[in-house]
């Protein structure tokens, strides 16, 4: 994110944007009238990404209650049977870094 303007005083702002208005010929300064500069901002393509993304992040829900109670249902059954190899090979993937000849996930 870039900012620039003024020399960063306060100073007296006319109408509600501030500064000169933009397009057309600029008027001469009048003497003893301060000049008002307008500030202006902004925003690499990556910062308005990452704005939308996590705008869309903040409507998913960290959990998905229709998987676990799929899953919920099936342990009070006693048919929740997962394939006890595919689950450690998984862990231990998980808490092992790769390595050089490894594919990264």
């Amino acid at each position: 994110m870039k900012v620039s303007g003024g020399s960063g005083g306060i100073g007296p702002t006319t109408g509600v944007a501030g500064g000169r208005p933009s397009g057309g010929p600029q008027a001469a300064p009048v003497p003893g009238t301060p000049v008002v500069q307008a500030d202006a901002l902004s925003v690499s393509g990556s910062a308005q990404f990452l704005a939308v993304a996590r705008a869309r992040l903040a409507g998913v829900p960290d959990i998905r209650t229709e998987k676990v109670e799929a899953i919920r249902a099936k342990l009070d059954s006693d048919d929740y049977n997962p394939d006890s190899e595919a689950v450690a090979d998984g862990l231990v993937r998980e808490h092992t870094p790769p390595s050089h000849g490894d594919s990264v996930r």
